[in-house]
């Protein structure tokens, strides 16, 4: 999940992770009653869910909000940074869902599918869930991997915002369960604004099972950081 779910989770206190993320600054479609926004974003390095999946990253997302509804897509260059196997493309993601509040609590519903061009990896779709309240939520996945047998799988999440605590940052623990998708990863990050600019740092590790992205052995058992730029119009 990648900049559009984190900024969907971000909308709703959820959670935000390693992915290029801006702060979306709306254009009103008056005749909807909805605001529709833009972005677009670079990252040093893409990982998802502790999963490595290329180096330096440039991506393209639009969203679309009318009430607790939201729809949206996000689109990225992967790749395998050189290492010859031909594994290169673009993932573009479509994802909806309903966000509201219940009993002092924000929480969501939604369905996210990832999709890849040029082989670069199979399909996913998933339902999501998230909660939130005070500095804690909790956000989770429960997917099919489009292999020929379509693996199950799921992804929980845990995240506390630090600044209880003065400090402008965000940890989170990343748990995957079910079928060949395993391990899991622990991110610390930091976002801030310069000159209408999204500026963002993330440390991560992840564990010696994770799921083997792009670029082999070395991104398991891997601590990791991220440099990301975004910006919204």
């Amino acid at each position: 999940m990648k900049i559009l779910l984190n900024k969907i989770l971000f909308a709703f206190s959820i959670i935000a992770i390693s992915i290029p993320f801006a702060l979306a600054s709306e254009s009103t479609a008056a005749e909807k009653g909805g605001s529709i926004s833009y972005n677009v974003g670079f990252s040093s390095e893409y990982w998802y869910r502790g999963v490595h999946q290329s180096d330096a990253s440039v991506s393209f997302g639009a969203d679309y909000e009318n009430g607790g509804f939201y729809a949206g897509t996000w689109w990225a260059d992967v790749g395998n940074g050189g290492d010859g196997s031909g594994k290169d493309g673009l993932e573009h993601d479509y994802y909806a869902g309903y966000g509201f509040s219940m009993g002092g609590m924000d929480m969501y519903v939604g369905a996210t599918g990832y999709y890849y061009t040029d082989n670069f990896d199979s399909d996913y779709e998933e339902l999501n869930f998230g909660v939130a309240m005070g500095p804690l939520s909790i956000d989770y996945a429960d997917g099919k991997y489009k292999t020929a047998t379509d693996d199950s799988y799921d992804y929980t999440s845990i995240a506390l915002d630090l600044e209880m605590i003065g400090l402008p940052m965000t940890f989170t623990a990343g748990y995957w369960g079910g079928g060949t998708l395993a391990g899991n990863v622990y991110t610390l990050d930091y976002g801030t604004t310069v000159a209408g600019v999204d500026v963002g740092l993330q440390v991560g590790k992840n564990s010696d099972d994770i799921t083997q992205g792009t670029g082999g052995a070395s991104t398991t058992d891997t601590t990791f950081g991220v440099f990301t730029l975004g910006y919204s119009f």
